[in-house]
């Protein structure tokens, strides 16, 4: 190889890392109320332990950039935060669409296993059902860059819940097992999915790698 050559190489590989720095990849983030939302959102902005967060979040905040760099990669997305109860599921669709969001993070947590609560698996059936949907609410038909790349479960709060195995093979969980019908659902649209087992709150580490992985395989 020439020296020229050589050089040539570096500078492409810099102007790509400089790119993949300043392009930022939108990635929407939805779940019930209380799966843990804004707390991946902080652990997104800062890397490290985040407080308890008190104050819940009301309507669609406004897209913000964070930076991801693990194992000597970089990327930077963007991602709003935005409330989990019904009357905001709304402000999902609007997020998707005007953000034209290419990778989704549904959230979810444990309590749905120790109770007869079906408040994540209706909003996951929102979830499904508009992005699934051949046609916007204007009835405008949708094209194919308006679907996501990849839809991924992210069971929240390990912590408190999960096991090595559990982290290791999280497809076997029963966590995952009421939203299986959704993902083939998404499956039978073209949409790949895949299961993920994070702690948002204290392990920076899990939440950068899956959001690394999600754009590397995808």
């Amino acid at each position: 190889m020439s020296v020229f050559a050589g050089f040539a190489i570096v500078i492409t590989e810099a102007v790509y890392g400089f790119w993949k720095k300043i392009h930022a990849i939108q990635f929407g983030i939805y779940g019930a109320t209380r799966v843990g939302k804004t707390t991946l959102h902080q652990q997104l902005r800062t890397r490290g332990e985040v407080p308890n967060i008190k104050k819940r979040t009301v309507g669609r905040e406004r897209a913000t950039r964070k930076l991801i760099k693990i194992d000597g990669d970089a990327h930077t997305i963007k991602s709003a935060d935005i409330g989990g109860e019904a009357i905001y599921f709304k402000e999902w669709l609007k997020d998707i669409q005007t953000r034209k969001v290419k990778y989704i993070i549904f959230m979810i947590d444990n309590r749905h296993l120790n109770t007869s609560d079906m408040e994540q698996q209706i909003a996951w059936k929102f979830l499904i059902d508009i992005i699934c949907e051949d046609t916007w609410p204007d009835g405008k038909k949708k094209k194919n860059n308006d679907y996501p790349l990849a839809v991924a479960l992210w069971a929240n709060k390990a912590d408190l819940w999960a096991d090595i195995n559990s982290i290791e093979n999280p497809s076997q969980h029963p966590i995952f097992e009421p939203f299986r019908y959704g993902m083939r659902k998404l499956n039978e649209k073209g949409i790949p999915t895949h299961q993920y087992v994070v702690s948002a709150k204290t392990d920076s580490e899990m939440v950068y790698r899956g959001i690394m992985t999600m754009i590397e395989q995808y």
